[in-house]
């Protein structure tokens, strides 16, 4: 048998009200962010396989595309949101 790989994610609470009230996450995702657990105040964790985490990623930098930066290519808030939820996926 073959264990699966998995990444913990650690969220602070406004990236996860973030997640939540997003408009571009597909279902799938949506369904593993509402299961994040709490594990201290202010600070939540997923556990999510690394293919899944990748695809998390590839959702991200997306978004990051098309709203990340402003004119002179400095982050937008969201692009720096976007940003660090990149890297919290991180392999």
């Amino acid at each position: 048998m073959i264990e699966e790989k998995r990444k913990i994610v650690e969220l602070s609470s406004q990236q996860l009200m973030y997640l939540r009230n997003t408009n571009f996450l597909p279902t799938s995702l949506l369904r593993i962010v509402a299961a994040a657990k709490p594990i201290r105040e202010q600070r939540f964790q997923l556990h999510v396989p690394n293919d899944i985490a990748e695809e998390f990623r590839s959702v991200f930098t997306d978004r990051l595309a098309k709203v990340g930066f402003k004119a002179d290519y400095e982050p937008t808030s969201e692009g720096k949101v976007l940003e660090e939820l990149i890297d919290r996926f991180f392999g």
